[in-house]
């Protein structure tokens, strides 16, 4: 007989010494992550009036936040978090100081995109070394899917929380607020996270048999290309999910409105992340994965036929409670796709594949919405279900293999 837990196994991973420490500043270090790219959008634009640099300049930090972070996470892997996060958030954090005073100054709007590229470029995702502790700590079967489950709960609490509090500072007390608030956040986060020195995996070695070469990217090993594009065409229809939702608001004559639809959105995600993690699943996580980017495609191609905001609302409640269990699924699915001394690199590809996606849809979208009409930014969407499809499912068989190699996920 299936047994359902109930919220008591969220409790019991942090019964685990040092676990809510370790998780709790993790949350206070990544919230910056989700107000830095609105709050640079923002700034510059209320200093310059110019929301076209505006938008390339905070695309220069996400992009060059996505390229650069799985170098990162690969020197993590190799020296441990401690001793790269310290001195890449450093640099990130001074290039974001360096943008603040350049726009308080208004330089000329070429030279703010080299601060910005470096500060993306060495800026640390944290969700991914909190993920690699909680595998760390965790020994008993099965509570890993729940604390992966919980925090992609906190996840998108972050998302909930971070673009308002990023507006909010940067409308009503300065526009430097908007980027100046994470850099501070991000200081006592990171030093809050770092300094719990008893939950830090150790540097692992190589697993044994078939190796590849460490300055490798695990992108070859098998089913990471596969699970990196999946999410890479969540990304594009996220992004071009947020054009197109304030474009259609505005066209109806309620722009604010459009925060609504992005509530219900991240809503539905958090309560069905925090609903998944109360029991496990006995379907590999493989199938999940699928499943879920199934689900997500076809609710983002119905979105180009809703015409209001209820509607839109209440769609994107719906998909949002695909989401968090599809990136459940796939960080437990890259655990058993990568070696254990990859682990960091592997899922720190999650972030940055949503991240190049995000660009790319919101670009598609933008052009839709400007040579077409506000609803046809949905059709970027649309694609990139269809190309999620045109990837994923073909690759079923070579997924199974390279999971079942590597053993099954806790």
């Amino acid at each position: 007989m299936t047994q359902w837990p109930t919220v008591r196994r969220y409790l019991e991973i942090y019964k685990v010494p040092g676990a809510w420490q370790f998780s709790m500043s993790g949350l206070v270090a990544r919230l910056p992550s989700a107000m830095v790219a609105i709050g640079i959008v923002l700034m510059v634009s209320a200093r310059y009036g110019n929301y076209r640099y505006a938008g390339a300049i905070s695309a220069a930090f996400v992009v060059a936040q996505a390229f650069g972070s799985p170098l990162v996470a690969r020197l993590i892997d190799r020296h441990g978090q401690t001793k790269v996060t310290l001195p890449a958030m450093a640099f990130s954090l001074v290039m974001l100081t360096v943008l603040i005073v350049m726009t308080m100054r208004q330089l000329p709007e070429w030279m703010l995109f080299g601060p910005a590229a470096l500060g993306g470029a060495t800026y640390v995702s944290i969700g991914p070394l909190v993920r690699a502790r909680w595998t760390n700590i965790l020994v008993k079967p099965g509570l890993l899917h729940t604390a992966f489950s919980f925090e992609s709960a906190l996840d998108e609490l972050t998302y909930l929380i971070g673009p308002v509090l990023a507006t909010v500072l940067a409308t009503s007390w300065t526009p430097e607020a908007g980027v100046g608030a994470p850099v501070v956040l991000a200081v006592l986060g990171v030093a809050w996270f770092v300094a719990q020195r008893a939950t830090e995996p150790p540097v692992k070695s190589p697993d044994a048999g078939p190796r590849v070469a460490k300055t490798r990217s695990v992108l070859v090993f098998p089913g990471m290309a596969v699970v990196v594009c999946g999410i890479a065409t969540m990304g594009v229809m996220f992004g071009g999910f947020d054009v197109s939702a304030v474009a259609v608001a505005e066209a109806l004559g309620h722009k604010s409105h459009a925060a609504i639809v992005f509530a219900t959105f991240s809503l539905g995600s958090l309560l069905a992340g925090l609903a998944y993690g109360l029991r496990n699943w006995h379907a590999p996580v493989w199938r999940t994965f699928i499943i879920g980017l199934v689900g997500i495609g076809t609710g983002f191609c119905v979105f180009y036929f809703l015409g209001s905001i209820l509607a839109l609302s209440l769609a994107t409640f719906v998909v949002g409670c695909w989401i968090a269990p599809t990136i459940i699924a796939a960080n437990q699915l890259i655990k058993q796709l990568v070696p254990a001394d990859r682990l960091v690199e592997g899922l720190t590809w999650i972030g940055a594949a949503i991240g190049v996606g995000v660009s790319a849809g919101s670009t598609a979208a933008g052009w839709l919405i400007d040579n077409v009409e506000p609803r046809a930014g949905f059709l970027a969407c649309a694609a990139a279900s269809g190309l999620a499809l045109a990837v994923s499912l073909p690759s079923i068989p070579l997924l199974r293999r390279a999971a079942s190699n590597r053993g099954p996920s806790t």
